[in-house]
């Protein structure tokens, strides 16, 4: 199962805040030492995600639409094609093996395909 794959079993295993929590570093399976040999690019493209993710987990949408939501002053936005270029590029910043761990932990009739 690859990276990508991991982040579409989470997000149908309803998991989507325990996932932006990974992105934000604000979870137990958050490894910070992953971002310190990031490139630019990846960079980015983590940033991306994690503001896909936000739009996800605030507005509930996860289709591969982009939308735009006005709040207010503010538009929020989601990113699919830099969500998915994320997921393809093997989920920088996020450690396979403990995103594995969560799903795992946090749904333990789970198993890996």
């Amino acid at each position: 199962m690859t990276e990508g794959d991991l982040v579409e079993e989470a997000i149908r295993l309803d998991l989507q805040e325990d996932l932006l929590k990974i992105l934000e570093g604000s979870s137990k399976y958050f490894d910070e030492m992953l971002l310190l040999d990031l490139d630019r690019h990846s960079r980015r493209l983590r940033s991306m995600a994690l503001m896909h993710m936000q739009f996800m987990v605030k507005f509930g949408y996860s289709g591969p639409e982009e939308r735009h939501i006005k709040v207010g002053k503010i538009i929020h936005s989601n990113f699919p094609d830099y969500f998915s270029a994320w997921k393809l590029a093997g989920t920088p910043g996020v450690s396979p093996i403990l995103l594995e761990n969560m799903i795992r932990d946090l749904k333990p009739e789970w198993k890996k395909i």
